[in-house]
């Protein structure tokens, strides 16, 4: 009896796994959505229009059809540049070029198709909007524009998030107090006041930092393509942190070979001189004169 549950059992289990689909491999906060509604010259919706979106740079293709409401949504794409495709017969298919998907962003994507009498393929261009309506969260994303073309002190590209409205060194904030502990490894990073420990790190939907809320050294600021930081109000898919939310995306191949070349050079040459650094006004026992030139100290490089 006991050999027949357990047989059943595994059988179970093993059609539960041929059944379900093989889950997307992109994490969680690691990719971005497009949707939007497709309608026709009057206005009206039209339904099961094929949508296609391909990646420019390695030609990776995503579907997807308008339901009753002439709504399609292409969800866990890579942040990229794509071009989408919405075709339908009777209608002249139409193309958008050049549609930058962030990480963690859903790009509102609308098309209005025409009646053609021959096949043809018409190219729109629309500029983004403004405002993103379908996230009311504080976030932004940091592309790689700017990790490339910003100075870092450190090549800890997690230093630019500091640049973010309500961010502050939470570092800093525990050296400037009077009384203090050994203080626990932290992100280095403050949310409108918290701790630094709160916060929720990941690189490419993988966790990215300790049990005590440090960050873990996984990736090197060359490896990234961007990140997203979200400070509030964000969605419970990105996780239960009391602080904010940082996604990381690392860059990937593409269908071009490529590669990059540094030199990282830090000499105190070039470094500014402390505002605050003089050389002594007195030698060791001499005594000050008031009238002497050579009584006041002169400014220094420490």
């Amino acid at each position: 009896m006991k050999s027949t549950l357990v047989t059943s059992a595994f059988l179970c289990l093993a059609c539960l796994l041929i059944m379900n689909p093989p889950a997307d491999a992109q994490g969680v906060g690691a990719s971005g959505n497009i949707t939007g509604t497709i309608t026709d010259a009057s206005g009206a919706v039209v339904p099961n229009v094929a949508v296609a979106a391909v990646e420019t740079a390695r030609g990776t293709r995503y579907a997807a059809n308008t339901d009753d409401t002439g709504q399609y949504r292409l969800t866990g794409l890579s942040p990229a540049t794509y071009d989408i495709t919405a075709q339908i017969a009777g209608f002249g298919a139409q193309l958008q070029k050049g549609v930058v998907v962030n990480v963690g962003a859903t790009v509102i994507l609308d098309f209005h198709l025409t009646v053609a009498t021959t096949a043809q393929t018409v190219e729109v261009t629309a500029a983004p909007p403004v405002v993103e309506t379908e996230r009311g969260s504080q976030a932004d994303t940091l592309t790689q524009q700017y990790i490339a073309d910003l100075p870092i002190d450190r090549r800890d590209y997690l230093t630019f998030t500091l640049l973010e409205p309500g961010v502050s060194n939470s570092t800093r904030m525990a050296d400037d107090q009077d009384y203090r502990v050994k203080q626990t490894p932290q992100s280095g990073l403050s949310f409108y006041g918290s701790n630094g420990r709160g916060n929720s790190v990941t690189v490419d939907g993988g966790e990215a930092q300790d049990d005590s809320g440090g960050v873990r050294l996984t990736v090197s600021q060359d490896a990234v393509q961007e990140f997203q930081v979200n400070r509030s109000n964000y969605t419970a898919e990105l996780g239960g942190a009391s602080g904010a939310t940082i996604n990381i995306v690392t860059k990937s191949g593409t269908n071009d070979v490529h590669g990059s070349v540094y030199s990282y050079f830090r000499n105190d040459a070039m470094d500014a001189r402390d505002p605050f650094a003089f050389s002594q006004a007195l030698e060791p026992g001499a005594i000050f004169n008031p009238l002497a030139a050579d009584s006041v100290g002169a400014p220094i490089k420490n």
